[in-house]
């Protein structure tokens, strides 16, 4: 972060010091000024016109300084904001932000919005306009404006004869412009393209975010936050990548239209040379001619546009300092999770409440011995999977103490969580997919039934629509048997699934997690099978009661 500090201060400093050198050659252009029309209304034809090699140079620089300090913006923009994203995404994915935020627990509407499209607007609004403060100066568009009546008709003698042309010095800003109008679409064209993909890749990121909204509740019971920072850290790199191609084409237009910006008097002083050498031309009629031409060069609508630019910035600024407050303080806990190194699962002194203080349920003491299989159970409503959200570190609504394994424990919730990419990717996660070989990864999938899919591990599909719910549980199922954690939650995690399919996963993973620690929520009676102990929760039970089953072969 300090490398990155202080590259950042280098640029900004490099910035300003250009925007002094611009001032020191608009000085400079004042006393050339000064001197080629004393010359010019003295008639000295031949020392003007040696004056404009000079002119041109001094231009050429100029022009260097201007698109050289943009160029130089837009690098110190894009640094700023893959700083800022990166500093943002890591608030948002820790402390479960992500998951308050969209369950209603912290009020701050559409963070994906400000992540992705706030904190771009702000790096970009506040450098230009910040960067134009200093400079004080606005840049010239375009000019376009009829210098018909003004100029007059300009008489060519050809072979005896006088041609007439008419509205000469608009016919000769017409031909210039569409010249370098030509020029600039041939170097600035790709432009469009880039800026075309940017927004491709913008909604990439934005799309990448509203998925972690939409399924804020899977992700964090896998503790997949990595995974995702690594997800929205590929996006972001895709952004910078074709972001050097949009800077590329940027300096290349601007260039161009700098340098004809630059060079536009000249085109004019040329336009007047046949009034100059007929001795047609008074200083008069020339402040005239001048102030029109500089009139069509000029545009009031970039102070309008400013307006609204720091009223648009004002905004964004205030939505980012409510969101950056937010994140900044981690929702206070009142169940506090304790890490032991056992497959023990120990609850002490726990009462579960909502959000507005109304319990739910309450265990005073409970011990789950390591490598049992405990099913817990009761009315919908009760607090069943509101006890597994607090043993995930989700539900902080109430007071006790948890004790068990949390860096090898797996929650598998009733909604299974599909990332995007690979098969292989989803039935890895959150690891990288890299992490299980291919027969590791086969051996999982038949095990729960999903044998057929196995020779399309590596296809890239959109897996959420392919996979039925219950085929997306029986994945998530898989990659327990992947992942093989001494703990195992389950809330609910076969609803979706027939009598066959869930005697297939729970014999797996009673098969291949044999000295693991179950605890599941579910409805299904037929599963007291798989289990040697039940938790009854619900009305009738002021203290959850520990019910002893029989167990079935």
């Amino acid at each position: 972060m300090s490398e990155e500090k202080w590259q950042g201060l280098t640029l900004l400093a490099g910035i300003v010091a250009l925007s002094f050198l611009s001032v020191q050659t608009a000085v400079w252009f004042g006393k050339w000024d000064q001197r080629f029309f004393d010359a010019f209304f003295a008639f000295k034809v031949a020392e003007c016109i040696g004056m404009l090699p000079v002119y041109v140079a001094v231009i050429f620089v100029s022009v260097g300084i201007h698109v050289t300090q943009t160029y130089m913006t837009q690098i110190l923009s894009m640094r700023w904001r893959l700083w800022n994203t990166r500093v943002y995404l890591r608030q948002y994915l820790s402390h479960e932000a992500y998951y308050r935020l969209e369950h209603g627990l912290e009020k701050a509407d559409n963070p994906d919005q400000r992540i992705a499209d706030d904190l771009s607007q702000m790096t970009i609004w506040a450098l230009r306009l910040g960067l134009d403060a200093i400079q004080a100066v606005t840049t010239l568009l375009s000019f376009s404006v009829v210098l018909w009546e003004i100029g007059g008709a300009l008489t060519i003698p050809f072979r005896g004869h006088d041609i007439h042309v008419p509205g000469y010095l608009f016919l000769g800003t017409v031909a210039a412009t569409l010249l370098a109008s030509l020029i600039l679409e041939k170097f600035g064209a790709p432009l469009v393209d880039a800026d075309y993909r940017q927004q491709h890749f913008d909604a990439d990121l934005r799309a990448g975010l509203l998925d972690i909204r939409r399924n804020s509740e899977q992700i964090a019971f896998y503790g997949g936050e990595d995974a995702e920072n690594a997800r929205l850290s590929t996006y972001l790199s895709h952004i910078a990548t074709n972001w050097r191609s949009v800077v590329t084409y940027t300096w290349r237009a601007n260039f161009v239209s700098g340098f004809f910006n630059g060079t536009a008097t000249i085109i004019l002083w040329l336009l007047l040379m046949p009034k100059l050498m007929a001795h047609a031309l008074t200083f008069g009629l020339y402040s005239r001619i001048n102030a029109a031409f500089m009139q069509v060069r000029r545009s009031l609508q970039w102070f309008i546009d400013n307006y609204t630019d720091l009223a648009t910035l004002r905004s964004i600024l205030q939505r980012l300092s409510e969101f950056e407050r937010i994140m900044a303080h981690p929702f206070q806990k009142g169940i506090t999770r304790h890490q032991v190194d056992t497959r023990d699962v120990e609850i002490r002194d726990l009462v579960l409440n909502r959000p507005d203080g109304t319990p739910i349920a309450s265990i005073a003491s409970l011990v789950i011995r390591g490598g049992e299989r405990w099913m817990i159970v009761g009315p919908s409503g009760a607090g069943k999977s509101t006890l597994l959200r607090a043993m995930a570190g989700l539900w902080g609504h109430g007071s006790g103490d948890l004790f068990f394994d949390i860096r090898h424990a797996m929650f598998l919730p009733q909604r299974s969580y599909m990332p995007a990419g690979t098969l292989r990717q989803a039935l890895s996660y959150p690891l990288a997919p890299g992490c299980h070989d291919g027969p590791a990864c086969g051996t999982a999938l038949t095990a729960v039934n999903l044998g057929p899919y196995v020779a399309r591990l590596d296809e890239d599909a959109d897996w959420p629509a392919i996979l039925s719910p219950g085929e997306q549980q029986r994945l998530a199922a898989a990659r327990a048997l992947l992942l093989r954690p001494r703990i195992l939650f389950l809330d609910e995690a076969t609803s979706a699934l027939d009598d066959e399919n869930e005697r297939l996963v729970y014999d797996a993973l009673t098969t291949h997690l044999a000295g693991a620690t179950i605890i599941s929520v579910a409805h299904h009676a037929a599963l007291r099978r798989y289990h040697q102990c039940a938790l009854a929760i619900g009305p009738g039970y002021p203290r959850a009661e520990r019910i002893t089953t029989a167990r079935e072969a």
